[in-house]
C-alpha cells in the first residue's frame, strides 16, 4: 500500500472511514480533519511492548486493548488511536469502518518530539469528555519520565511524576504496579 495524499479540507466519516481501510498509516479524525500518524521509533515500540507484556500478564480480569482499535469519542466525532488502553469491566465497541472502543477507563501514549505536546494538551482535552476515562499514562521515549493522571471526580486529578530506575508508577485502574525499570527495559536514550 503506498502512503495518500490527504487535500486540507474537511472529511466526512464515511470519506475517513474508506481512507482509512486503503491507507497504509493510521489515520486519526477530529471532526472532519485527518491526521496521518508517523512511525514509532525504537524506542517507542519496545516501551508500547514492555507495557503491553506487564499489563497483559497482570491484567486479572481487566482487558488490554493495543493501538490497532480507535477510541470513539462520538460527541466531539473524533477517533484516536492511542498506544494502549485497558478496561476493569468488558470493554464496549462500535462497528462499522473500524472497530471502536466506547469506553476506555486507561490510556496510555508513548510521547514522542512529534506528539508530547498534542497527547499532553488536545488529545487529552478530548479524552476526558468519556464518562469511563479514569486514568491517563504518559510515557516520554526520550528520556526515563512518566507522568500520570488519575481521575478522583471530574474536577479533581491526581497527579504524578516517576523518573528514577527504582520507581514504581501506580496504575489504578488495574491496581498494579509498572516498574520504569520494565518500561525502559533495553531502551537506550539520546546523549
Amino acid at each position: 500500500m503506498e502512503a495518500l495524499q490527504l487535500e486540507p479540507r474537511s472529511y466526512s466519516k464515511e470519506e475517513y472511514f474508506a481512507l482509512l481501510e486503503k491507507s497504509a498509516h493510521k489515520l486519526e479524525y477530529l471532526n472532519g480533519a485527518i491526521r496521518m500518524m508517523s512511525g514509532g521509533s525504537i524506542a517507542h515500540n519496545r516501551i508500547i511492548g514492555n507495557v503491553f507484556g506487564t499489563l497483559w500478564s497482570q491484567r486479572g480480569g481487566c482487558e488490554v486493548n493495543n493501538s490497532e482499535n480507535a477510541v470513539a469519542i462520538d460527541h466531539l466525532n473524533t477517533y484516536f488511536f492511542p498506544d494502549l488502553t485497558a478496561n476493569y469491566h468488558k470493554t464496549e465497541f462500535k462497528e462499522g469502518g473500524i472497530a471502536r472502543i466506547t469506553n476506555p477507563q486507561l490510556i496510555v501514549e508513548v510521547l514522542s518530539e512529534s506528539t508530547a505536546e498534542y497527547d499532553r494538551s488536545d488529545k487529552f482535552a478530548a479524552y476526558r469528555q468519556l464518562e469511563s476515562f479514569k486514568e491517563y499514562i504518559l510515557i516520554d521515549s526520550r528520556r526515563m519520565r512518566v507522568d500520570t493522571f488519575y481521575r478522583e471526580t471530574n474536577q479533581y486529578w491526581h497527579i504524578g511524576s516517576y523518573f528514577e530506575p527504582d520507581h514504581e508508577v501506580h496504575v489504578r485502574t488495574l491496581d498494579l504496579k509498572l516498574p520504569l525499570a520494565v518500561i525502559y527495559d533495553n531502551i537506550v536514550f539520546p546523549e
